[in-house]
């Protein structure tokens, strides 16, 4: 026989083996589950922040986080043999490819460029830059730089005066300029292997291109020694590109301060 007795209607109890039973609040699943859904929620976002960062290392917050979490494969020095498969590109060719690229062309362009550069060239194709340029000036590299140790020198194409060159020698130990102001430097398809890295785009449609010798040789200096590098340890994405001054914008600045 079972006896039940009812108190306000939220529990009963029983005799007779039925047992003490009360009604099971259901507060505590509704946490739990705003719980589980909020820690789905942050596994979900923290994996597409991941893949975003590992994706696009050319961003300058990206490429922070993969350096100090040693993420980064360390930058190749390639050899005659081993240098990746690009196009080779004189001076006219290069003017023609971006001549007519807008302002975010050229940024989504020169993001592929730094990319590929970062990740050794493992998926994308690099831009040699070829032909033969006049150097306009050199300076040391500097801490607030892409790199912050070695050489930048500025060149103008000698068959185009439309395309300026920079080429960075990344750890470079020499405490004169590599090259004079009127020097020669020869860009070619067997030795110099200078990628692209960036594209600016000046008014009156001039151009300058910033290269990386990614064999870290094939130069010679004025002397006619060997342009010794090495590959950067980092790189400075958070820095101005490009890394040189344009001589243009210098003389036109030197010309406004005279007639003043």
């Amino acid at each position: 026989m079972h006896v039940r007795f009812l108190s306000d209607g939220s529990e009963y109890r029983s005799f007779g083996g039925g047992g003490f039973s009360k009604k099971k609040d259901s507060g505590g699943v509704f946490w739990w589950t705003i719980l589980i859904t909020f820690l789905m929620g942050l596994a979900t976002f923290c994996w597409f922040f991941s893949i975003m960062v590992q994706t696009h290392p050319e961003k300058p917050f990206n490429y922070r986080i993969l350096a100090k979490f040693d993420k980064l494969d360390p930058l190749r020095s390639f050899s005659k043999y081993t240098i990746p498969g690009g196009k080779f590109m004189p001076s006219r060719d290069v003017f023609a490819e971006f001549f007519a690229f807008s302002h975010e062309q050229l940024a989504v362009k020169n993001d592929m460029l730094k990319r590929a550069y970062i990740r050794n060239y493992k998926q994308e194709q690099p831009i040699y830059v070829t032909g033969e340029y006049q150097v306009l000036n050199a300076r040391p590299l500097e801490g607030g730089d892409v790199v912050t140790s070695g050489w930048v020198v500025r060149a103008r194409a000698v068959d185009l005066e439309d395309i300026d060159v920079e080429i960075l020698l990344p750890g470079l130990q020499s405490t004169s300029d590599p090259f004079q102001v009127g020097d020669k430097i020869k860009l070619d398809k067997q030795n110099t292997f200078a990628a692209a890295l960036n594209v600016q785009k000046y008014a009156h449609d001039r151009l300058c291109i910033t290269l990386m010798p990614i064999t870290y040789g094939g130069l010679s200096s004025r002397e006619g020694k060997p342009v010794k590098m090495t590959p950067p340890d980092r790189l400075n994405m958070e820095a101005y590109w490009p890394v040189s001054r344009d001589p243009e914008i210098a003389a036109e600045k030197v010309a406004v301060q005279s007639g003043e």
